[in-house]
């Protein structure tokens, strides 16, 4: 395979997942015969056909997702190298991708990003609101220059460092039996009904590391996608939820009551940023990478108890 280009790889990635050849060809900005005609080239050039085409679907053949997963790769050290190249003399231009969860994005990067793009207003910034599991591939793949997640599991060509610690807490309506109190322990939460997140995303995933290290079981009756639905649910008296400590902000605002859990320590959420092994950040990247930790640095020691 001497002649495979970076070409033929997008649009075999466009078509892997979107499984038309119309929209792959509008992904990857060509028509839907350059589509045809590169794919049959890369299946020339590999020796064994990569889909099976039908008047109405496009279906991958055996082998097709080893060769996503190798094209992957590659095109996430390309990515990864472009970025790493933008804007490297100087802020007056390049991109600067961000992959974290919406809460993250919300709760705990909100006035970085203000920061900073007040700071560099010419340099783009693309967020990517995201599970955990799609932050990780992301940055894999090179379409985000780090990531921010709450577990890191060993991932091939990524590197990961701890960059903020949380304290979670649980947040009930005001008519709800637990309101009345200063506190709250862990068993008094494993007592009631809980609407959390799915455990896609990195709080759901702190919650039940919880469990297991405590012995505890949790009742999750309700789960949603969005903390904006489960705050909501929560206000109407459904069962409470534990958020960590950048989203008391917003429960106080929806008029729900935030209580303190009393044997969880600052070690409970571990937020950690991510990027690849091998991959240089760009000068811009480098810079808000910077800033942000500079932020949650200030802000993890003013939430330190005096």
């Amino acid at each position: 395979m001497k002649n495979l280009t970076l070409k033929q790889l997008r649009v075999f990635c466009a078509l892997y997942e979107l499984r038309s050849f119309t929209a792959a060809a509008r992904a990857a900005f060509v028509t839907q015969s350059a589509v045809s005609k590169l794919v049959a080239e890369l299946e020339s050039e590999v020796g064994q056909p990569l889909f099976e085409r039908s008047t109405r679907s496009v279906t991958p053949c055996e082998g097709a997702a080893d060769f996503y997963a190798y094209a992957q790769e590659i095109l996430g050290t390309v990515r990864a190298a472009e970025r790493s190249m933008s804007g490297l003399r100087s802020l007056e231009r390049g991109t600067v991708g961000v992959a974290a969860s919406p809460l993250m994005m919300v709760g705990l990067l909100g006035d970085v990003v203000a920061a900073f793009h007040r700071a560099h207003p010419k340099v783009q910034l693309e967020l990517f609101e995201l599970s955990t599991d799609d932050t990780i591939a992301h940055v894999r793949h090179g379409r985000a220059d780090f990531g921010i997640v709450s577990h890191h599991q060993a991932v091939e060509d990524l590197s990961a460092r701890v960059i903020y610690r949380d304290t979670m807490f649980a947040a009930c309506a005001p008519g709800h039996e637990l309101a009345a109190r200063q506190a709250v322990r862990w068993a008094d939460v494993a007592a009631q009904d809980l609407i959390m997140l799915r455990n896609v995303y990195s709080v759901r995933s702190s919650l039940d590391r919880v469990a297991h290290d405590r012995g505890l079981r949790f009742r999750y009756r309700i789960e949603a996608g969005m903390l904006l639905s489960v705050l909501q649910l929560v206000g109407a008296n459904l069962g409470i939820t534990v958020v960590p400590g950048y989203a008391c902000a917003l429960a106080r605002q929806l008029g729900l009551q935030v209580l303190p859990i009393g044997d969880a320590d600052r070690q409970g959420h571990e937020l950690l940023l991510i990027q690849r092994h091998t991959a240089r950040l760009s000068r811009a990247a480098a810079v808000f990478v910077q800033l942000a930790e500079a932020q949650l640095r200030a802000r993890e020691a003013q939430d330190q108890p005096h």
